[in-house]
């Protein structure tokens, strides 16, 4: 798309429908870097001064984010809560596709969550780690332990979906309530590693006893705080 330097339309404006545009059409998707000023100028044959106004615009708006010395970048959006959502329907909500990659599968007895979990010690435990994603970018860490009795051969069921919709349909589980609680903690090597990012950065911690149709199990994630929310509401009877 060619700029129209004769039309009363300024200049900048045209430039900022153009890249806002490509980011519709996902020509430059979420977490993307965008051609540089320098590009601009010489793509578009205009000023430097020019480019940063349209650039400046599109970040007060929230489109974009500028950061110095690495250039201007499609913001992420972030993934809202609201309630008991899965990570599947929190992303779709977003318009966004949602991935999962299996981390860690173990068999384990259940120890010190026994108690959490209203079983034995000794009784095992699966410990399913997945790192969740939101359009290929790493959103979150989750761990969830989870008694065997209750559901036999979910080894063979496909983990990299909505946990969620396995309990209910494979097997006859539908969460009725959570107790949860949040916090903030600072990355790991291991969850800077796992998370793809560059440098440590402050972390959502969230925990919670999920009690489905007969069965108790126990989760534990670890979100950046700079792709997620979780929005809690109120009422006073």
């Amino acid at each position: 798309m060619l700029l129209d330097k004769k039309s009363p339309i300024p200049v900048y404006f045209q430039l900022k429908k153009i890249i806002k545009e490509d980011i519709e059409k996902r020509n430059l998707k979420p977490g993307d870097p965008l051609p540089s000023e320098r590009e601009y100028c010489e793509n578009f044959g205009i000023s430097r001064m020019t480019v940063r106004q349209a650039l400046k615009e599109l970040e007060s708006e929230g489109i974009i984010v500028r950061e110095r010395g690495r250039g201007s970048f499609v913001v992420i959006p972030r993934i809202e809560q609201e309630g008991l959502m899965s990570f599947t329907e929190m992303v779709k909500a977003r318009g966004m596709k949602p991935e999962t990659e299996i981390v860690e599968f173990l068999k384990i007895p259940a120890g010190n969550l026994s108690a959490t979990l209203g079983i034995k010690d000794e009784d095992n435990i699966f410990k399913i780690t997945r790192a969740r994603k939101a359009d290929g970018i790493p959103v979150a860490l989750e761990t969830v332990y989870i008694p065997e009795e209750f559901v036999p051969d979910i080894e063979e069921k496909d983990l990299t979906g909505s946990l969620y919709n396995i309990l209910k349909d494979e097997y006859g589980m539908e969460i009725k309530g959570s107790k949860t609680s949040f916090s903030a903690t600072t990355s790991t090597p291991f969850l800077e590693e796992l998370l793809k990012l560059e440098e440590p950065m402050p972390l959502l911690k969230v925990e919670s006893v999920n009690f489905a149709t007969g069965l108790i199990y126990y989760e534990v994630s670890y979100y950046r705080s700079d792709q997620f929310k979780i929005t809690v509401n109120l009422s006073r009877g």
